[in-house]
């Protein structure tokens, strides 16, 4: 799909070409060993990384076209060099224009976890029945958000956007930069809370979201999070009146009914808009119904029947390093089960994750936790906090990763057994024999842990046992 042609691009960035040729572009990219063929690399200069060193590369792997800071010297040859001012400005300035001239509703979710679930759910349900556009990955910081939103295709119809922050201000400038139709916050909680004095800041600053919006648009929000007052009141002041509650108070627009869980798959009733709706969704994490109630809020203001809602969730299924299961062979004929949920880690989500094992099995788990980063003074009351949780799970064995869990194993390792490292690097190659025939493996941690180092390395283990082993993920109802 073409997204840009060579007038266009350089209009919205302010570019000079160097070239008197004429292409069109089916992406933007700020990395080359990602960029594809027919893509303009924009080449940004960071603290470590300058993009400039690799514009060859780029043009060797597929780009059409490379937009440069004018200060840079290069011989064209022939190839199209569009020089700007500066390249991040020039970046938002191509994200800004698109948004401007795009027709389509932006959705754009905020909160301290669930973002990307969220954002999965939407698109699993509104991709069914419209051209929906959802960011890649994790683009949803100040250098994220304009490189996706500078993709959204021409024909989209609904664009949905995380947004994502570690400071005061920055999604006031996400949210003036996308200016969202709905917005939505997941929940309040703990990540990041190194940069802020309390929750209440946190809520605050989730609540800049809602700077971009125009009166009339939507807001979805969390009803029983302990800062709904202040989250109310944040929207009143932006004179939003069209707000809409998710929880499990019957008082809320969306509300849980039922839920049952089965194995790795949960049955939820919900109330939405004073309907019923039933449906499975593909997951044994506890957290990931109020993150399904959050979408289906979000597509019932949208006009969507329940029937449409229900076809989707009921194909959802979790992402790498987010809850994703595996089952590996043990020596022994029996199955050993990883749960991989090593991408991020705060209070609420590895509580959740310590406390949804049992929907998958009774036995003892072996729990090999990393530490949450970024909470700064408040890090040691926050892991400290984990320690009855882990305590109920029971486990066979307590992996600890990183300062802050040694700290806590202390207080652990007279009632089970712990074993602490330093580091990923140091655990990766020890781990994998630790693990026993019908073991139940939890991994979670913040993602600069770099605990998906020993997912690979138990799943790579496992491969050269030869043991005609078939590595896969599975969906349907297993015991362990």
């Amino acid at each position: 799909m073409v997204l840009w042609n060579s007038r266009e691009l350089c209009e919205a960035v302010n570019g000079k070409l160097l070239s008197n040729s004429s292409w069109q572009a089916n992406s933007i990219s700020i990395d080359t060993r990602s960029i594809k063929k027919g893509g303009v690399f924009f080449a940004l200069k960071g603290k470590k990384v300058d993009g400039h060193k690799f514009i060859n590369h780029a043009f060797e792997n597929g780009a059409i076209a490379v937009v440069v800071n004018n200060e840079y010297k290069i011989k064209h040859d022939n190839k199209n060099i569009i020089r700007v001012n500066d390249t991040y400005k020039a970046l938002e300035m191509l994200g800004v224009n698109r948004r401007e001239v795009s027709l389509s509703k932006l959705i754009a979710i905020t909160g301290s976890v669930g973002k990307t679930t969220v954002k999965n759910y939407l698109f699993s349900i509104l991709n069914n029945k419209f051209n929906c556009y959802a960011n890649e990955g994790n683009y949803n910081n100040k250098i994220g958000v304009p490189l996706s939103i500078s993709q959204i295709p021409k024909n989209a119809k609904f664009v949905i956007q995380e947004m994502g922050m570690s400071f005061p201000n920055e999604i006031k400038y996400l949210s003036n930069l996308t200016k969202p139709d709905i917005s939505i916050i997941t929940n309040i909680g703990g990540s990041h809370l190194g940069n802020f004095n309390n929750l209440s800041e946190i809520a605050i600053a989730k609540s800049e979201i809602f700077y971009g919006m125009k009166k009339d648009g939507i807001v979805i929000l969390p009803g029983e999070s302990k800062y709904i007052d202040i989250l109310k009141s944040e929207a009143k002041n932006h004179g939003l009146k069209n707000l809409f509650f998710f929880g499990t108070d019957s008082n809320h627009d969306c509300f849980i009914i039922s839920k049952r869980n089965r194995y790795n798959i949960i049955e939820v009733t919900v109330s939405i808009m004073g309907e019923k709706l039933s449906f499975k969704i593909n997951s044994h994490q506890n957290h990931n119904i109020l993150n399904t109630a959050t979408a289906i809020l979000a597509t019932k203001t949208l006009g969507l029947t329940n029937q449409e809602i229900d076809q989707s969730l009921s194909v959802f299924n979790s992402e790498e390093r987010r809850g994703k299961i595996y089952y590996l062979n043990h020596p022994s004929g029996s199955k050993v089960t990883i749960v991989d949920d090593s991408y991020n880690a705060s209070y609420e989500s590895t509580s959740s994750a310590l406390s949804s094992l049992r929907n998958l099995s009774l036995s003892k788990p072996l729990l090999i936790l990393g530490d949450m980063l970024e909470l700064g003074k408040f890090s040691a009351q926050e892991h400290k906090k984990l320690i009855p949780i882990i305590k109920k799970t029971n486990p066979r064995l307590v992996i600890f990763i990183g300062e802050a869990m040694t700290e806590i194993s202390k207080e652990i390792n007279s009632h089970f057994d712990c074993i602490c490292f330093k580091s990923s690097h140091k655990a990766e190659k020890e781990i994998p024999d630790l693990i026993k025939n019908n073991d139940l493996v939890l991994i979670k941690g913040s993602n600069g842990m770099n605990l998906n180092l020993i997912t690979s390395a138990i799943i790579n283990f496992f491969k050269k046992l030869n043991l005609d082993n078939n590595i896969h993920t599975r969906e349907q109802n297993y015991a362990v």
